[in-house]
């Protein structure tokens, strides 16, 4: 007797908590850049996440680097992985669109909202007290969108 296919919900859901998974134990654009970039921190005082954030503009206002360098839990180093792969080449308006569809698609009990592979984020719509966890590396991008360039601190 053979075992019936998961169903295409089910699959969805095993292939996004695999993306999450993945991200989270080998982040992607993880460290610092060197030389002049803007910077932002945030963090979650409840848990103690930390990610801090530099980028580079091109001359058009789009992000043309972007590294993190977190201290943070899986949920939250996924999120910034997949967060550098997904704003590269976008200008501040174009986080901004990113940041509230994932905000929505998290806050939404549906899940509705975050597509492509940010939609395996949605995964903690039900856990409300996971949704920092996720929103977190975008605030440290917003904050250093907003920032001028400066040298690292030593």
């Amino acid at each position: 007797m053979t075992t019936p296919s998961p169903e295409p919900a089910n699959a969805a859901a095993a292939l996004y908590r695999q993306q999450v998974l993945d991200h989270g134990r080998q982040p992607r654009q993880s460290g610092r850049l060197d030389g002049r970039a803007r910077r932002a921190q945030a963090s979650n005082t409840l848990c103690g996440d930390r990610v801090a954030v530099s980028l580079r503009l091109d001359p058009q206002g789009r992000i043309s680097e972007l590294r993190h360098d977190s201290q943070a839990c899986l949920l939250c180093l996924a999120s910034a992985s997949l967060m550098t792969q997904h704003v590269a080449g976008l200008d501040a308006a174009g986080v901004a669109r990113h940041h509230e569809m994932l905000r929505a698609g998290i806050q939404d009990a549906s899940g509705a909202g975050a597509s492509g592979d940010l939609a395996a984020l949605a995964g903690v719509a039900p856990y409300p007290s996971r949704h920092r966890c996720v929103l977190l590396p975008w605030e440290a991008l917003r904050d250093a969108l907003e920032a001028p360039e400066t040298e690292p601190s030593p």
